[in-house]
Order: C-alpha cells, then sequence, then structure tokens
C-alpha cells in the first residue's frame, strides 16, 4: 500500500498568503516551506544579503587583493564533494577573471584526510604557493594551518562549517557559522561561502582602480555553479539561498 505522507505548514504563515491573494494550494505548499510572503520569492540578486555583512570578508578581499597585486601564487584547496569541487570551480575562475595567479588542488580525503591536513599542507607545498586558500573547509584544520604557517604560505579560510573548540592561526577566516560572525543566512554552503568572497574581493579591486583599462568581471557568470552546490549539499534553501 501507498504511503503519502503530507507535509507540515505552519498556518499563520498560510493566511498570510492567502491574504496576498494567492489560491489555497499554492498557499499550503509554499508555507510548508517556511514562506510567509510572496516578497520572499523575489529572487533578483538586488535582494542578496550584502557581502560586507560576513565577518572578515572585507579584509579577505584586502588581502586576496593584495595578492593579486603582488603577482603572489594562490592555490585553492577544496574538498572532494559536490559542494567542495563548485567551490573550488568559483574561487578558481573567480580569482583568473580578475587577475589571480591560480592553481587548484582537491586531494582524496581518503589517502590525505579531511580539511587542511598536514598531509594535504605538505603535498600542496610542491606547488610552491604563497597562499593557500580553502573552500568548504578548514575552519577545524588547526595542525594543517600551523603547518603551512611554519612553511611561510599564508592561508585564507573560507568555510561553512560549525567550529571547534581551537580556531586556527589564518590570517584570515570566512563563515557564516564562526564565533562572533551575525550573518543573517547561517545555511551558505562553501560554495556560497567562496562567491561572497569574490563578490568583496571585486568590489575591492573596483575601489583601487583595477579595472579602470580592463573589463570588470561578471560575477554572475558563476552562479550556475553556485546553484548546483548549494542544492547538492543539501543545505537549507533560505531567502538568501533561493536567490544563488
Amino acid at each position: 500500500m501507498t504511503t503519502v505522507v503530507t507535509r507540515e505548514f505552519d498556518e499563520e504563515a498560510m493566511d498570510c498568503l492567502l491574504a496576498s491573494g494567492l489560491p489555497r494550494t499554492l498557499a499550503r505548499i509554499l508555507a510548508a516551506r517556511g514562506i510567509r510572503s510572496p516578497d520572499q520569492l523575489d529572487v533578483s540578486l538586488a535582494g542578496l544579503i550584502p557581502p560586507d555583512r560576513l565577518t572578515h570578508n572585507q579584509r579577505m578581499a584586502q588581502l586576496l587583493a593584495d595578492a593579486i597585486a603582488d603577482n603572489k601564487r594562490l592555490l585553492v584547496v577544496g574538498d572532494y564533494d559536490a559542494d567542495g569541487a563548485t567551490a573550488t570551480a568559483v574561487a578558481v575562475r573567480g580569482l583568473r577573471s580578475m587577475g589571480g595567479q591560480v592553481d587548484f588542488l582537491v586531494p582524496n580525503r581518503f589517502e590525505y584526510g579531511y580539511g587542511l591536513t598536514p598531509e594535504i599542507v605538505a603535498l600542496a607545498a610542491t606547488r610552491k604557493p604563497d597562499v593557500i586558500i580553502t573552500v568548504d573547509n578548514g575552519i577545524a584544520s588547526v595542525e594543517g594551518v600551523d603547518a603551512a604557517n611554519a612553511l611561510g604560505m599564508q592561508v585564507l579560510i573560507t568555510d561553512h562549517h560549525l567550529p571547534g573548540e581551537r580556531m586556527p592561526a589564518a590570517a584570515c577566516m570566512i563563515n557564516p557559522n564562526q564565533h562572533g560572525c551575525d550573518f543573517p543566512s547561517k545555511h551558505l554552503a562553501g560554495v556560497g561561502v567562496v562567491f561572497y568572497a569574490m563578490l568583496a574581493l571585486r568590489a575591492e579591486l573596483r575601489s583601487r582602480g583595477a579595472f579602470e583599462n580592463r573589463a570588470e568581471p561578471n560575477l554572475t557568470g558563476l552562479l550556475d555553479i553556485v546553484a548546483l552546490g548549494t542544492v547538492a549539499d543539501l543545505v537549507r534553501l533560505d531567502e538568501n539561498n533561493r536567490i544563488l
């Protein structure tokens, strides 16, 4: 026998949607997905939470802009799942579009462990990077960051996982779930976090006049990849993630 399971919904939210003129069936479907107002269905980019709301994102942009200006070698280190792979693609394409010298590394988790482990740092060192940028990992990589620092590599962390008791000694970290970050959307996937870093970097480079003699990159071209990683990582599709 087939069993039909219906999703619970907020009756108050449904009443609000009905009052706006939506049909009852559609109102119930939307209310069951956390929608309280038709305004939440507006997916224009103007509705995105501003990049400077993400704690330390402006500092991240400054460090990346400095690295690009100094022609430093950048190495993106990503996780091997769909979120990590798409986050790596966004970081590499975004940084290259803004003049970065970028390589990437997506190591086998079963061989090198998860996160920026000392073993991955040793592998990364063979690429001779000046800066390591983690995507979808790094917030708990205390030993790995220490190993990279000891080798003279600057570490910039972009992640969305919950932090541990100890924080790594990275030059900068952006993560909506790190202590002290009041970013309204706590459900960004790793690819969403690094997209926010690219938005902040473009704004920083713009303020430095970097695009006076060349075209400013259109980062909306990365949103297909952002959407793929966001959906694949099964994060909550809150209002901000729907826009992404």
